[in-house]
Order: structure tokens, then C-alpha cells, then sequence
């Protein structure tokens, strides 16, 4: 039997101890409408909260924001290896991400490793003001309102966005309603810190402007060629403020400094294209972390995933023909 709004109400009492907010109540009755849930699945979708996590099971208290142990060395341009996203940072933030800390795939290295980089850099904190890209139905939009921060998500349109497949896939975000689904931002303050805007990163408007930091998840491979990649890099700096950081994370071929592939949906960068950005970026004034090619030698971090991908070990995989991991790169625009 499907469950009822009466249904929600006594599992927010039962499950989290508390009464329902008002947000969070209207989005789980809609969830039940959209979903046909019956009781028992309303239940679990509460067990796999993160507010549940925090209450019953330990982890970060719900809306508050932690620090992790403090990094001797800070966080470079670097690629995804096994021995990082086993480390406990990293894993402290998975953890606050409402994923399993240690899971050896390349995209929670991707938002632990941004995450991270914005941590040590003072960046995630009340009253700074962030800018996602592409962000997609990825959580750091909700994670970063949580600690506090004001958000601006944008991504394609949704019509673009289906024309690039990203719909079909459930990678684009629609509106604020995609980007608070894990709750890791009480939902009140989420509709208070976030908004939502439709922009083609190829194009960005000129009053987007004056941000603390910014950030993408492999997002920049997927403007149709190298240069159009490295050209957002360049221009998303007009975003920030002087001093503010630029995060992105993208793909990085491991074979070849030489053969990759520089056009179409899926482009894969180069240890020259890194250097060539370095070199650009100089010229604007702005200055790029330090460099990191290691690319791991664990058995994790050997194994290159095939299509179509099975995602146990996913590290690494193939894509157009060469071996492919996540780099990330971390950027400060000049004084």
C-alpha cells in the first residue's frame, strides 16, 4: 500500500526524532506521489539519510561541518589514486558526502578531492560565496550550502542538455529540486544559501562575477575539444574575486603525451595540455598549483576499466581508446 503524507509525518517523529520541516515534508510527500513508495520504502529512504546516519549511527552532526585532520602537505594538481582515496581525509569526506568512505571509483575522488582543496584553502565556510558548474545531480552544491556558503549551481538547460544525452542519463539538473535529494543541507537554509541558473560554460554571462571560489566535476572534457576545455578554464577566473580558487577536475590520459583524443564528446587531456594551461593561466596573472602526474601503482590503480564498465574497481578506464583517470587542478586568481 502506498504510504500516505500522514505516513511521512510519523517517520519523521519515529526515524529522526523531530517534527517535520516544512520543505523537507512537501519534497518526501512528493517523492512518495512520484515514486508510489509504500511504508516500508519511506522508512529505508529515511534510513539512508544523512540525518539519519548522524543521529543513530555516528559521522558529522547533521548541519554542522567539521573539520578533517589537517593535511601536512596541502593538495596539488594532481591525478586519482588508490592510496588518496583511501586516505583519511578523504574518506572523512565521503563520509559527509553519504557515500562509503573508500569506495575505489573516480568520481567520489572527484568531489572528495574538490571538497578537500576548498577545505584548506578557508573556503568552505559561512558567508563565502561559491559557483558550480555542470553540477549536475552532484552533491557539493548541498554540502557547501550545509557549511554555510552561498551558492549559484548552474548547468545546461534542459533542452541542451537532452540534446547532449546528459538528461537521458540523469546527469543534468533541472533546478534546486535535483541538488538537496541527499539533504545534506537542512532544507530551509538549502532555499535560503542556493540558487539555480541555466548556463552553456562555452558562453558565460558577464555578470557572473566576483565569487570567493568555484568548481566542476569533469565537466570541461565534454565541450566538444581540448581547446574549447582549456578556454572555459581561462575565462571561468573572470568569475572570482582576486585571491578567489578555481577547482575542476577532468580526464587525464596515461598512455600517450602525444595521441588522445582532442575532439567530440569525450576528450581526454594530456600531461602537455596541463602544462600548456599552466603556461596561459601565467600570462592572465593567475597562479596554478604545483603539478603531480603519479598516477598510483596499486592494483587499483593498474586496472583499467572496459566498456561497458562494471564500476567494482573504476579508477581507471577507457575512453577512446586510451587509458583514462580524474586529474585535478586548483588554480588562484591574482591579488
Amino acid at each position: 500500500m502506498r504510504a500516505t503524507p500522514e505516513d511521512v509525518r510519523y517517520v519523521y517523529r519515529l526515524l529522526l526524532g523531530r517534527e517535520p520541516d516544512v520543505e523537507g515534508y512537501r519534497h518526501n510527500c512528493a517523492l512518495v506521489e512520484e515514486k508510489g513508495l509504500n511504508t516500508l520504502e519511506l522508512a529505508r529512504h529515511f534510513m539512508e539519510s544523512v540525518e539519519f546516519h548522524a543521529t543513530h549511527v555516528g559521522g558529522p552532526a547533521y548541519g554542522e561541518f567539521p573539520k578533517p585532520a589537517a593535511s601536512a602537505v596541502p593538495l596539488g594538481c594532481q591525478a586519482c589514486t588508490q592510496s588518496q582515496i583511501e586516505s583519511a581525509n578523504f574518506k572523512y569526506w565521503a563520509s559527509c558526502l553519504h557515500e562509503t568512505p573508500g569506495k575505489l571509483h573516480r568520481k567520489l575522488w572527484e568531489w572528495c578531492f574538490i571538497v578537500q582543496a576548498l577545505h584548506e584553502r578557508d573556503m568552505l565556510r559561512s558567508g563565502m560565496r561559491g559557483l558550480g558548474f555542470a553540477v549536475g545531480t552532484e552533491p557539493l552544491t548541498s554540502l557547501f550550502a550545509g557549511a554555510g556558503c552561498s551558492i549559484l549551481a548552474t548547468d545546461l538547460r534542459a533542452k541542451d542538455a537532452a540534446l547532449a544525452g546528459w538528461v537521458a542519463t540523469n546527469q543534468n539538473a533541472a533546478g534546486l529540486e535535483d541538488l538537496n535529494e541527499r539533504r545534506l543541507c537542512i532544507a530551509e537554509d538549502f532555499l535560503n544559501r542556493v540558487r539555480f541558473r541555466s548556463v552553456d560554460m562555452r558562453d558565460i554571462p558577464s555578470d557572473i562575477a566576483g565569487f570567493d571560489f568555484l568548481w566542476s566535476s569533469c565537466a570541461m572534457e565534454h565541450l566538444g575539444s581540448l581547446h574549447h576545455g582549456l578556454d572555459f578554464v581561462l575565462k571561468a577566473m573572470g568569475c572570482l574575486r582576486p585571491g578567489g580558487i578555481a577547482v575542476h577536475t577532468t580526464e587525464f590520459n596515461c598512455d600517450s603525451d602525444v595521441e588522445t583524443a582532442e575532439s567530440g564528446n569525450d576528450v581526454v587531456y594530456r600531461r602537455r595540455d596541463f602544462l600548456e594551461l599552466s603556461s596561459l593561466l601565467a600570462q592572465q596573472g593567475d597562479q596554478i598549483a604545483s603539478f603531480d602526474f603519479n598516477t598510483g601503482s596499486t592494483g587499483a590503480d593498474l586496472y583499467v576499466d572496459e566498456p561497458p564498465y562494471n564500476g567494482k574497481m573504476h579508477l581507471k578506464l577507457r575512453i577512446g581508446g586510451f587509458a583514462s583517470t580524474s586529474f585535478g587542478l586548483i588554480i588562484k586568481r591574482s591579488e
